[in-house]
């Protein structure tokens, strides 16, 4: 494997973009979705800013080019999560999205329900001491008094498009009940006999994994099926494939140990196996299934030599070749990095989407190409 190419696909100077997914409808046009707020003197990701939406953009040349961006579906829909795509059966695309339900501090403190709001006294306190974020910027000491508004859970919604992306319609809400929502930013997979799954992130606890069932192309969905809860584990941000025999393999981000787990079903997706940890340290993930068979996981390594890796799997994901990661990159500043996705381009190389830091210190979406080499 060789990379061989960076490129910014998107910067805006005054925004913080990150967390983009990439799917291929077809070799002519390839859809890409990510987040944008408003750029800060530090970091607030998506679950303590209300200003995100996501946005959209499309390539008709694979990646050569790409269309400005727009918001998805519209204005709306803001304070959102990180949004997935999936490519379905019949051409359409669905939208996934976790939004929250975001009032004014003051407002909130009123609601009949306040206890059901997360306050800046609740939350501040530990980002201003997270290792992973704090250390890019800092928090001001009375980052709580900045804060003003208050979140609660808004719902977990899909959209539908029959033109590659372009309009959406036939917006569904998902129950999610037993858990307290549901986010998920790899779409999910529709299997051979029509059924949509889709794994989803037990927000805001971000601990438990599960998915929804759909039977009817996405008018409803079943209730939630459970895949991932091991005591002392936090799981969130699946990415499922299904295997050429028919297998479903997922993995999932971990926050205790920052190792990738990963979890099969070997039934539809109605029973799930024990996750187990693999060696692969980094998160959030993405896999790809390649022409040769093997399998493509590639994912954001938050640690020094900051960038995105890949490892390889030759037997299905049952053993990665972690002693050989293949390095997209690993020249990035610090640990605002990641959530990368790949689709394959039809000369076999592979284009990878993530998001990074450039030299002025924008985050920006950013994708590198890598040439394929003989198993």
């Amino acid at each position: 494997m060789e990379t061989v190419r960076h490129q910014i696909l998107y910067k805006d100077s005054f925004a913080y973009c990150a967390h983009p997914h990439l799917v291929s409808l077809r070799k002519d046009w390839w859809v890409l979705v990510f987040n944008r707020a408003p750029r800060r003197a530090y970091v607030l990701h998506p679950p303590h800013d209300p200003h995100y939406y996501n946005l959209i953009m499309f390539s008709s040349d694979q990646g050569e080019t790409w269309s400005e961006p727009q918001v998805v579906p519209d204005y709306d829909w803001y304070g959102v999560e990180c949004a997935g795509l999936t490519v379905l059966n019949d051409s359409r695309l669905m939208l996934n999205q976790w939004r929250f339900h975001w009032l004014p501090l003051n407002q909130a403190r009123h609601q009949p329900d306040s206890e059901t709001f997360l306050f800046p006294e609740q939350w501040c306190p530990q980002m201003k001491t997270d290792p992973e974020l704090g250390s890019l910027t800092g928090y001001p000491a009375d980052l709580e008094r900045q804060i003003t508004w208050a979140r609660a859970n808004g719902g977990t919604f899909v959209h539908f498009s029959e033109d590659g992306g372009k309009t959406w319609q036939n917006t569904q809400k998902i129950e999610t009940f037993p858990y307290s929502g549901g986010y998920g930013m790899r779409g999910g997979w529709q299997l051979p006999n029509g059924d949509i799954l889709l794994p989803l992130s037990d927000v805001p606890q971000y601990q438990r994994v599960y998915l929804v069932r759909s039977r009817d192309n996405g008018s409803s969905w079943d209730k939630p099926t459970p895949v991932a809860e091991i005591g002392g584990r936090y799981f969130e941000e699946p990415t499922i494939l299904c295997l050429p025999d028919g297998r479903l393999l997922m993995l999932l981000r971990e926050n205790a140990t920052h190792f990738l787990y990963q979890t099969a079903s070997d039934d539809g997706g109605y029973t799930w196996s024990q996750p187990i940890q693999t060696p692969i340290w980094g998160y959030p993930a993405h896999l790809l299934l390649l022409p040769d068979q093997r399998l493509w996981c590639v994912f954001g390594y938050r640690r020094k030599p900051f960038g995105i890796r890949a490892v390889l799997s030759s037997d299905s994901g049952k053993s990665w070749e972690i002693a050989s990661p293949i390095l997209l990159r690993d020249d990035c500043p610090n640990g605002d990095l990641g959530y990368p996705s790949s689709v394959l381009r039809s000369d076999g190389s592979i284009y990878t989407v993530y998001y990074a830091q450039d030299s002025d210190g924008a985050t920006c979406i950013m994708a590198s190409l890598t040439l394929l080499t003989d198993g």
